[in-house]
């Protein structure tokens, strides 16, 4: 990849500062990368194929769309996406084909940090200790790795670029701000979402909870959807979201998953009363719903 901001021959431009080509990184020795690159033409660049960093690697895309790997997780980097992940963490192209598009990256090396090391950025930031533990946690603990629609983050590197190029008096300092701001911006996106994720999954079980407090019962969605202070739609949208299911397909799961818990337990239960125990009208409804949700019917799981 060419580190000159002149297109080259390749349709690509941009800059890239890097071990080998440091520029205005030699005086900030936590940054072991910084790009920003324009593509016009598709290009395969073996230096984007999957790979590992000693540092905290974080993308932002202006433009085009990304195939993108982090820890042998699939993603799609759409505009305005920004990526992050830890230094254990595999992350790239898994075919190194860059698209037409532009996209900035980030490297900074911590003092320390691994999967069992907390977060210690070095002595060049002024964060709090506790500020960055918390942050390298919610990092390694973070399974989604891109936070999407997130164009305020757009303007950190915008001005990375603008002070790593022109290097003007004191640029060290503004850019240790710009990254320090950074990081707090993005702590509080991955808090946020990690709160929200804890409140799904909160609604989500106290749903699971009330079904099974009586699965003979035939549930309204109106009065479920009361019961958690929330319309209709908005209740159906959300049970949808979080489980890939509309409400009444989430119960008749659960229902399944009882009659399988009932049918794998020694017991002297016949197939007719675990199919009323489970809020089936029948047993015929209940052999037939089976049926088509596992593969095959009730009698022939049970001599499984």
């Amino acid at each position: 990849m060419e580190n000159s901001t002149k297109k080259n021959k390749t349709g690509n431009q941009g800059v890239w500062w890097y071990d080998e080509n440091l520029g205005p990184l030699a005086k900030l020795p936590y940054i072991r990368h910084f790009g920003s690159m324009k593509f016009s033409k598709v290009k395969m660049d073996e230096n984007m194929l999957p790979h590992l960093n000693d540092g905290i690697e974080i993308h932002f895309v202006h433009s085009g769309k990304y195939n993108w790997i982090i820890d042998d997780k699939e993603i799609e980097l759409l505009p305005d996406n920004l990526s992050i992940s830890a230094p254990w963490q595999l992350n790239g192209s898994p075919t190194g084909k860059m698209d037409i598009g532009q996209i900035n990256w980030l490297v900074i090396k911590p003092e320390a940090y691994s999967p069992k090391t907390p977060l210690k950025l070095g002595k060049w930031t002024k964060l709090p200790a506790d500020f960055q533990e918390s942050f390298g946690s919610l990092l390694a603990n973070d399974k989604e790795f891109v936070i999407k629609k997130a164009k305020i983050f757009k303007k950190y590197f915008i001005e990375l670029e603008r002070e790593l190029t022109n290097q003007e008096e004191g640029y060290e300092i503004i850019v240790g701000n710009i990254i320090e701001n950074l990081f707090v911006d993005i702590h509080r996106h991955l808090y946020l979402r990690k709160q929200k994720s804890h409140e799904e999954d909160t609604f989500i079980d106290k749903l699971s909870q009330l079904i099974h407090s009586d699965l003979s019962k035939k549930w309204i969605i109106d009065d479920l959807a009361y019961k958690f202070g929330m319309g209709k739609t908005k209740f159906t949208y959300e049970v949808k979201n979080l489980t890939g299911y509309p409400p009444n397909s989430f119960i008749i799961n659960l229902k399944i998953q009882k009659a399988i818990d009932l049918i794998e337990e020694e017991n002297d239960m016949t197939m007719s009363e675990i199919a009323f125990s489970c809020g089936f009208s029948s047993l015929q409804h209940f052999t037939a719903t089976f049926s088509q949700r596992i593969g095959i019917s009730p009698g022939k799981y049970k001599k499984q």
